[in-house]
């Protein structure tokens, strides 16, 4: 009856009695069927059949019992092991389901945009990308002068909003994407700027104050990192406080306090005018890379800044014998890979370096070292024929990085072979920095703008294919006269509104000298299309790029500097349509770019004064 009790009537999920029961019931059944055959022959002997009949009987009668306790304990067990499918709900409940499913995703996503699940892809070149179009000779050189190139550490740089260890703005535009120069957000109730704050800078030689592109940088070192560095004390002790940094033209790196504008230490004398953007190191070590733009004091130099004790560490000129061009400029924001420990700088000349840093620091202790060494550069020319060498900076993404040249020309290349993959021909000068972005497609996309040098009047916005080149849509400015010492079209990088607020879907371009050679044009473009969303005619043209303003709420604004003429150096805070809302005059020509840390924006003149200005 036990054995009964479990084979049958043992809980749906409890193999542990079933299984047992099973063994004993099925060896017991097969005792009695042997009996059974026994009893068969022995009673057939025998003459006592009556007695033995009745025996005979009986075990028929408990070996069906058993069999069929044995055969129901099998079910039993059978439907454990195959559970039977859980009932469908109705279609009401389905549909309930299907809509609670469908708001918690959905609110999932508004409150947290999705990422593409791998921030890379193949990238390749197509038909209308293959660099043997345009016969480009792009040659890597390394030091044993092997034919082949393979990174030892491999470089692969993941989303925009990893970069920076730290808060604030790591170099032009921000970050690996060059997704635009502002931190945080902004409580704005008044919509207004005002200047909080002034500091002067000099010159040296015919160069004064704060060039193109000559965006400051924002830090908020941690505690420990500022402990050790040879900053003012009081500043040193300041509770929270952001450090701005100022690369001018007069040959020295300035320190401010974001919030009063007073100095955190003492200038750094590199001797040499800085017109481009610096960089900090990303994994929030103190260290700065600044590349000097011009002829001052001999050859331009790239300067590796040691920010414990405010020491160069490390410099190295831009000249090199296997330049097709001898002008040594380095205005493009290098980017430094954290985990290969390994910088990317490119150069004017149209060499492109990569140098293994070899990065020794100790926070604890306050100790820093590096010791740079050269691990592949390359150099190109084309059937163009035009000029080589790069002022924008560069972009890279996952393994790849994408930057455009002097002469027209956009490249991709892999970081770790060097080789080129894919070329696209832009018609033009790529001054301006591009942006980066993931698309809801799931594709990545580059925004590309180009000067007016060599094209017939014209500046040209491309949306392209990061993945392989192909050009998505283009946006032509025509009417740009030509003038080789002053450039016109784009020299201001675009602003790409972020999702989730007003600026969502927009770029945010500048184009100098049109539809009038002093003024120049403010439009936003839908991403998707590139059609004109809004315009904006400016009196005074711009090379100072575009920077948002976001508020908690998702809010936008859009800060924009004017360059010469009589409206010269006006900021202008606009709306994300476009309306400008207020406006603050510095008196002197903005070519810089703007920076912009929660609701404190920092911009230098050429006429020597850097700026504080608050938004509220």
């Amino acid at each position: 009856m036990n054995i009964l009790n479990s084979a049958i009537l043992a809980p749906a999920q409890d193999t542990s009695l079933i299984l047992p029961a099973l063994i004993v019931l099925f060896a017991m059944l097969g005792i009695l069927v042997i009996s059974t055959l026994v009893c068969n022959i022995i009673f057939a002997k025998s003459r006592k059949r009556g007695i033995y009949t009745v025996l005979l009987v009986f075990m028929y009668i408990a070996t069906g019992l058993v069999l069929i306790c044995a055969l129901l304990g099998l079910w039993r067990y059978n439907q454990i092991d195959t559970p039977k499918p859980a009932p469908q709900p109705s279609t009401e409940a389905t549909t309930e389901a299907t809509t609670q499913e469908t708001t918690e995703e959905t609110t999932e996503v508004t409150t947290e945009p999705t990422l593409p699940p791998d921030p890379t892809f193949d990238a390749t070149y197509t038909a209308d990308s293959d660099p043997a179009n345009l016969k480009v000779n792009w040659e890597i050189i390394t030091p044993d002068k092997t034919d082949s190139f393979l990174r030892e550490d491999t470089i692969s740089f993941g989303y925009a909003s990893d970069y920076f260890a730290l808060p604030g703005i790591a170099g032009f535009r921000g970050d690996n994407y060059r997704s635009g120069a502002n931190y945080g957000t902004a409580k704005v109730t008044k919509e207004k700027i005002e200047t909080i704050w002034t500091n002067s800078v000099g010159s040296l030689g015919s160069w004064g104050g704060i060039g193109w592109t000559g965006q400051p940088l924002v830090v908020q070192w941690d505690e420990e990192t500022r402990s050790h560095m040879d900053m003012r004390e009081d500043k040193k002790l300041k509770d929270g406080l952001v450090e701005v940094i100022a690369t001018t033209l007069d040959g020295n790196i300035y320190f401010y306090d974001l919030a009063d504008g007073g100095y955190t230490r003492d200038p750094i004398r590199i001797n040499q005018s800085v017109k481009g953007t610096a960089a900090l190191d990303p994994r929030g070590y103190p260290i700065l890379y600044v590349g000097a733009g011009l002829n001052t004091n001999g050859t331009p130099k790239m300067f590796m800044i040691n920010l414990l004790d405010n020491s160069i560490i490390y410099s190295q000129s831009g000249a090199d014998s296997k330049a097709y061009r001898n002008w040594y400029a380095l205005d493009s924001s290098p980017m430094i890979c954290a985990e290969a420990d390994t910088i990317i700088w490119p150069c004017e000349s149209g060499i492109l370096y990569t140098m293994k840093l070899n990065t020794q620091y100790d926070k604890a202790a306050g100790t820093l070292s590096i010791d740079p060494e050269q691990v592949a550069k390359t150099r190109y020319s084309s059937s163009l024929g035009r000029t080589v060498g790069y002022e924008a900076s560069i972009i890279t993404v996952g393994s790849y990085a994408y930057i455009g040249d002097n002469g027209g020309l956009f490249f991709c290349f892999d970081l770790n072979t060097m080789e080129l993959i894919w070329t696209v021909n832009v018609k033009d000068d790529v001054n301006a920095t591009p942006v980066f972005e993931w698309s809801d497609d799931g594709n990545g996309y580059l925004y590309v703008t180009t000067s007016m040098e060599y094209a017939d009047n014209t500046a040209y916005v491309y949306k392209i294919n990061a993945a392989n080149g192909d050009i998505v849509w283009t946006v032509k400015y025509d009417g740009i006269p030509q003038n080789k010492d002053v450039s016109g079209g784009f020299l201001s990088s675009p602003v790409l509104g972020k999702a989730g607020t007003d600026l969502e879907g927009l770029l945010i371009v500048s184009v100098a000298r049109t539809p009038t050679n002093g003024g120049g044009t403010l439009a936003a473009l839908d991403t998707e299309t590139g059609e004109t969303v809004w315009k904006k005619t400016l009196d005074v043209y711009t090379w100072s790029s575009p920077v948002a303003v976001y508020t908690d709420d998702g809010k936008g604004y859009v800060i924009l500097a004017e360059c010469v003429g009589s409206t010269a150096g006006t900021v202008y805070l606009m709306n994300a349509s476009g309306e400008v809302l207020d406006t603050v005059k510095t008196g002197s020509n903005i070519e810089a770019s703007p920076v912009m840390f929660n609701d404190t924006l920092v911009v230098g003149t050429r006429g020597g004064k850097v700026y504080g200005i608050k938004i509220s």
